[in-house]
């Protein structure tokens, strides 16, 4: 149910983007002076579900927020952006005298390209990876809120990196 309602925010978001070609002002231009920009739903060879639309529609708020670039609909776009998660682990950090896990890292690894109309890559980027920690709750219910939670603060520090590195042409 989560994953059908993140997917759908995502959507939701990716029309009422591209539909009005909206934009703020933003930080510089994209790779290859790309003006128009559309963003494909990641693929998420994870086993976090719904990753790719929390991904997504991080990405899509920091090209707004933080390019020249206009989100637009893939047959309006000079480029898309196409984003793979390769993984998302989990690993204990802090454990108490006992070996119970009390704090956990959270860390994501994926790849990024933006690929032009003509199909040739005018940037990539590989194994590019984030980690968060959070704290570890006896409560199942509150343990995955707070792991999803993590997973959201990777996905918005992974997309302030990546578009930083694009404006920079890294």
């Amino acid at each position: 149910m989560m994953k059908k309602r993140l997917v759908y925010i995502v959507v939701v978001l990716s029309i009422v983007v591209a539909g009005c070609g909206y934009r703020l002002s933003g930080g510089g231009p994209l790779p290859g002076n790309v003006t128009r920009v559309s963003v494909a739903m990641f693929e998420n060879r994870s086993f976090e579900t719904g990753a790719e639309a929390v991904f997504t529609s991080a990405l899509m708020t920091e090209l707004v927020r933080s390019s020249d670039a206009v989100v637009v609909d893939r047959d309006e776009a000079e480029a898309v952006i196409l984003g793979t998660i390769k993984s998302i682990t989990l690993g204990g950090l802090t454990r108490t005298a006992d070996d119970a896990v009390v704090e956990r890292r959270v860390s994501a690894v994926l790849d990024l390209d933006v690929v032009g109309k003509d199909g040739e890559t005018i940037w990539s980027v590989r194994n590019f990876s984030e980690s968060e920690v959070y704290t570890v709750s006896n409560a199942n219910v509150s343990d995955e809120a707070a792991k999803r939670e993590a997973v959201r603060e990777i996905a918005d520090r992974v997309s302030e990196r990546i578009i930083s590195k694009m404006r920079d042409n890294f």
